[in-house]
């Protein structure tokens, strides 16, 4: 269930529900006239977008990065929920769905960062210097 190629193809699948949910709203916002319904379509352009940058940056970490197994899990359970959240927006309502959509974004966007850290630093790192300081330590 959280195995690369799994969480990849979920990714996939989070992609094309977001750019369905985006579809949607741009499709409301053009054929649905009114002040409430446009402003609460414009909001569901912004959810749906989130939530697509959210699923391609998932797709980024499954693709272009190295994860361990756990980090794998971390990708797994967003990727999951940005597809409940397809199913739960249309229930739950426009806040609450703007609001999800940026904490996803955000805690995958926060792992995508730590990661482009990560290897930016293993690159000035030395692999001798760990050593010494780890066989020193427990001396």
């Amino acid at each position: 269930m959280f195995q690369k190629k799994t969480v990849k193809n979920f990714s996939i699948v989070a992609i094309g529900l977001s750019s369905l949910g985006l579809l949607f709203s741009v499709l409301g916002t053009l054929f649905i006239k009114g002040d409430t319904e446009t402003v609460a379509f414009i909001m569901g352009i912004v959810s749906w977008s989130i939530l697509l940058w959210a699923s391609i940056i998932g797709y980024k970490l499954c693709t272009s990065y190295t994860l361990y197994e756990d980090e794998y899990k971390k990708v797994g359970y967003r990727i999951y929920a940005i597809i409940i959240a397809f199913i739960l927006f249309f229930f739950v309502g426009l806040i609450a769905g703007l609001a999800i959509s940026v904490i996803l974004l955000s805690t995958l966007w926060g792992l995508k960062r730590n990661y482009d850290e990560w290897d930016y630093s293993d690159s000035t790192i030395n692999d001798t210097s760990i050593n010494e300081t780890t066989n020193s330590s427990k001396s």
